[in-house]
């Protein structure tokens, strides 16, 4: 399927060309120059003929003529597409593009504590992704770098540094928050998006910290589905979703762009 300025480009395309083929079509009031002579005559002998001798008429050139299809990669239908790339970018992508939607469903479908204690748990993952983001950026994407890694994550990560704070408050060292954060990248890898169960898997001495840290989170923070600071559809990121799109293996699904539909 492709991409919505691909289909406006091929629709400009398509009009242009229509344009050129009938602009001589069907209008009678042009009359025909009086001055140019007609012939029932055909071309000579020699008009068929190549300068070499060889003949070979424009049907046969084109038939000869192989055409170029682009293979398009499928998208993985389970897991979290990308978050194992080796492009470092499409990587920090998929980490936090995935777990913006991971986390979405949680809120929507668990139990108001379960879903805040995987947001908190999963804190470090977002800002670690998000500046990993900024830190690979494809020079093809610079001019969209605020849009991408400030404007629209902003909101999102200033969730994320709440969590973290909660967790510092309850006593969670450095070192934890951070074996948090990649406990929550382990377990949406392994559950998918889909799940609506995914759960974190948290050492013991962790755990007690990472509860009080959740409450603590909940009663100051809103749902993700009732936060308000989370539109950010002001800001264009077409640029960016069009990189990813030609060259990241989600091909633009994390951000709600589907593109694995067939028939168009």
């Amino acid at each position: 399927m492709e991409r919505a300025p691909l289909r406006r480009v091929a629709a400009l395309a398509c009009a242009g060309s229509i344009l050129v083929a009938c602009s001589g079509d069907g209008d009678e009031s042009v009359p025909s120059s009086p001055d140019a002579p007609t012939s029932a005559a055909g071309p000579d002998d020699g008009d068929l003929f190549t300068e070499d001798g060889s003949e070979e008429s424009p049907v046969e050139a084109q038939q000869d003529a192989t055409p170029v299809v682009e293979s398009i990669p499928p998208v993985p239908e389970t897991g979290v597409p990308g978050i194992a790339s080796e492009d470092l970018f499409c990587r920090a992508w998929s980490e936090y593009a995935g777990s913006v939607q991971a986390l979405s469903l949680a809120w929507a479908v668990q139990p108001a504590v379960a879903a805040a204690t995987l947001e908190v748990a999963a804190s470090d993952a977002v800002s670690s992704a998000v500046a990993a983001m900024a830190a690979e950026l494809p020079t093809e994407i610079e001019s969209n770098r605020e849009a991408l890694t400030v404007d629209v994550p902003g909101p999102f990560l200033r969730r994320a540094e709440r969590a973290r704070e909660a967790l510092i408050d309850a006593g969670a060292t450095d070192a934890e928050i951070e074996q948090l954060g990649s406990a929550w990248i382990e377990a949406i890898a392994e559950a998918g998006l889909d799940a609506e169960d995914v759960s974190v898997i948290v050492v013991a001495g962790v755990e007690p910290k990472l509860s009080t840290a959740a409450e603590a989170f909940l009663g100051d923070t809103p749902s993700i589905l009732e936060d308000p600071t989370l539109d950010t559809t002001e800001f264009d990121l077409t640029p960016s979703l069009d990189y990813i799109f030609e060259n990241c293996p989600d091909r633009g699904t994390l951000a709600g762009n589907d593109v694995i539909e067939s028939g168009s």
